[in-house]
C-alpha cells in the first residue's frame, strides 16, 4: 500500500484503545490488591443469598490476582495491537467484549448493567465501517 492510501486511525478506535489501556491498568492493581490481601487475615464477605459470612481462601486470592495481572500484560499487548490496526486485535476485542456481556448478566447486583453497556458500546464502536477498514488494511 502507498501511503496515500493508508487511511486516518477512526477517533473511536482510538477511544477503544484508552479504555483497554484503563482496564489495563485496573485489572494489574486490583490483581496486585488480591495477592497482597493474602499476607494478612483472609478477607470474608456476606453470601447475600444465605446471608452467611464467608472466608477467601489464600489459594483463590493468588490465583486470581495473577490471572487478573496477567489480563492487564495481555490489555497492554492489546492496545498497542489496536493502535496499529492489527486485524487479530478486533476479532479479540469482539470476543472479550461478548464474553464480558455474557458474565455481566451473572453479575447483575453487583455493576453488571456497567459492565454490560460499556462492552456494547465497545463492540459499536469497533464494528463501524470506518474502524473495520482500520482493521482490515494490514491484513
Amino acid at each position: 500500500m502507498s501511503q496515500d492510501s493508508l487511511i486516518k486511525r477512526p477517533v473511536g478506535v482510538t477511544i477503544v484503545a484508552i479504555l483497554i489501556v484503563l482496564a489495563a491498568i485496573f485489572n494489574i492493581v486490583i490483581g496486585t490488591l488480591l495477592i497482597f490481601s493474602a499476607f494478612g487475615e483472609n478477607p470474608t464477605f456476606i453470601n447475600h443469598i444465605t446471608g452467611e459470612e464467608m472466608q477467601v481462601s489464600g489459594f483463590y486470592l493468588w490465583f486470581n490476582g495473577g490471572l487478573m495481572i496477567l489480563l492487564g500484560l495481555i490489555y497492554f499487548w492489546l492496545s498497542k495491537m489496536t493502535m496499529i490496526g492489527s486485524a487479530s486485535a478486533h476479532m479479540l476485542i469482539s470476543i472479550l467484549a461478548v464474553l464480558n456481556i455474557i458474565f455481566g448478566f451473572f453479575n447483575l447486583g453487583y455493576g453488571g448493567w456497567g459492565q454490560i453497556i460499556l462492552n456494547l458500546v465497545i463492540l459499536l464502536i469497533i464494528n463501524t465501517n470506518r474502524a473495520k477498514l482500520w482493521f482490515s488494511q494490514y491484513a
